[in-house]
This record gives C-alpha cells, sequence and structure tokens, in this order.
C-alpha cells in the first residue's frame, strides 16, 4: 500500500523540477502550463488518499450507517447495538478469510441481508430509548396522589351537577397512568426480544463461519441465509411495533 504512494510522490517532484527547469531555461509559457498541471496532480493525489481512507473504514460485510455510535445511547439500548456491531464484525473477518468463489460470493450476499438487521437493531434502540424518555416525564406517583384528590372531588359532585370538571380530570388522570404502562409493557417485551435476537444474531454468525471453513457447495449456505433473512424480519417487526407506539403516544399527547 506505501509503494503507489511513495511512487505519487516521487512524480509530484519531479513535475516541480520541470516546472523549475522551465523557468530557468526562460520559457514562462511551459512553466505556467506544468504548474497546472503539478496543481492537478496535487488534486488527484489527494482525492487518491480520501479515497484510500474512505475504502478502509467500509465494514466487510456491508453498509453501516456511518452515525450508528452506541455511545449515544442509555443503557440497555447502548448493550444491544454494540453486540450488534461486534456480531457484524465478525461475520466481516469470516467474509474476509473465505477462499474466493460461490461460497464467498453468498456468504458477501447474506452478510449484505445482516447488514441491515443490525441497521434494524439501531432503529430499534434508538426508538427504545425515546420511548424510555417519554416514560420517565410521567410521573405516577404524582399522578396518582392526584387521582385520588380527583376522585374524592368527583365523589362529593351532586349527581345532577352540570360541572364535569373533577370526572374530566379522573379520566385525564387515568389516561396519562394509563400510557405509563403501555410504555412500561412496551419498552419491557422490546428488551426481552432483542435479548432473544442478540443471541439468535450471535448463533447465526457462529454457523456462518463454521460453514465458510466446511461448506463445499454454496447450497449448503441456504439454511444460513433463510435464518438471516427471517431474523431480519423479526428486528423489523420490533421496529414497526415501537415506531407505531411512539405514533400513538404522540398523537395522544
Amino acid at each position: 500500500m506505501k509503494t503507489p504512494r511513495i511512487l505519487t510522490v516521487v512524480g509530484i517532484l519531479a513535475i516541480v523540477g520541470v516546472v523549475v527547469a522551465g523557468f530557468i531555461a526562460g520559457s514562462p509559457v511551459l512553466g505556467v502550463v506544468l504548474a497546472a498541471v503539478l496543481a492537478g496532480a496535487r488534486s488527484l493525489f489527494g482525492m487518491m488518499r480520501r479515497g484510500t481512507k474512505a475504502v478502509g473504514s467500509a465494514p466487510l460485510s456491508g453498509g453501516t450507517p456511518a452515525n450508528m455510535d452506541p455511545f449515544t445511547l442509555n443503557e440497555p439500548w447502548r448493550h444491544f447495538v454494540r453486540d450488534a456491531l461486534a456480531a457484524q464484525r465478525r461475520y466481516g473477518e469470516t467474509l474476509s478469510v473465505a477462499r474466493p468463489g460461490p461460497i464467498r460470493d453468498r456468504l458477501s450476499e447474506i452478510g449484505q441481508r445482516l447488514d441491515e438487521g443490525v441497521s434494524q437493531v439501531w432503529a430499534t434502540a434508538q426508538q427504545g430509548q425515546n420511548l424510555r424518555r417519554a416514560r420517565r416525564a410521567i410521573d405516577t406517583e404524582v399522578l396518582q396522589s392526584r387521582l385520588i384528590d380527583a376522585q374524592a372531588a368527583a365523589r362529593a359532585t351532586p349527581e345532577l351537577s352540570l360541572d364535569t370538571t373533577a370526572a374530566r380530570t379522573v379520566s385525564s388522570l387515568e389516561g396519562q397512568l394509563a400510557s405509563a404502562g403501555r410504555l412500561d409493557e412496551v419498552t419491557g417485551q422490546a428488551e426481552a426480544k432483542l435479548k432473544l435476537l442478540q443471541a439468535q444474531l450471535d448463533e447465526t454468525v457462529a454457523r456462518a463461519a463454521e460453514m465458510a471453513a466446511q461448506a463445499t457447495d454454496s447450497a449448503a449456505l441456504g439454511t444460513l441465509g433463510d435464518d438471516v433473512d427471517h431474523l431480519v424480519e423479526e428486528m423489523e417487526a420490533l421496529r414497526l411495533a415501537l415506531d407505531e407506539t411512539g405514533a400513538l403516544g404522540a398523537a395522544g399527547a
């Protein structure tokens, strides 16, 4: 990797020498033309360096959002994203040592699907954190205390009274407490589901490494591809369920 860069630098230095020689020889036009060539060469060199960095930073198994940073999340969501990224890296290592051919090509296809699953884990973790944040904003202890007072006021209101303030207050407080309960249930189920999916993802990556080392025919990877597809579908379904919960909460706010 170092040799082309060294040659490029040597080439640029050679152009510099020609430019200087042109001016010394009394040919300003030649010097200006070669100076332009030098500027172009420098730009090309910069592009080559940037391109090398871009290729080197790409995941081996496929594309991953550049902004996928687990440390922007709180626990337990950070843990899930870190584990998913670790599984993705392990799969990339398996792919990198696989012999070129149909098996590696099939592993690459499966890896692209696995990358989609990692992206779903990221999106799910983000939404899970949003729902947890919304839940923390609901102080159930205060709501319970206010509900007791509102219920007492509603009971004290004459039966034929036109004033429904107390009854409406009770309904509103009960609705907020119900929202808190649903958020607790949904995020708790999401956490349990992500634990299961993460274990299945780790198992799938381990199987991929085993099959890559032993398989003699890409057809043997058929079940692995099916399992990854099913896993990604479950991850997407979980993410959609959390998105729906968030949308319902926003609509009811």
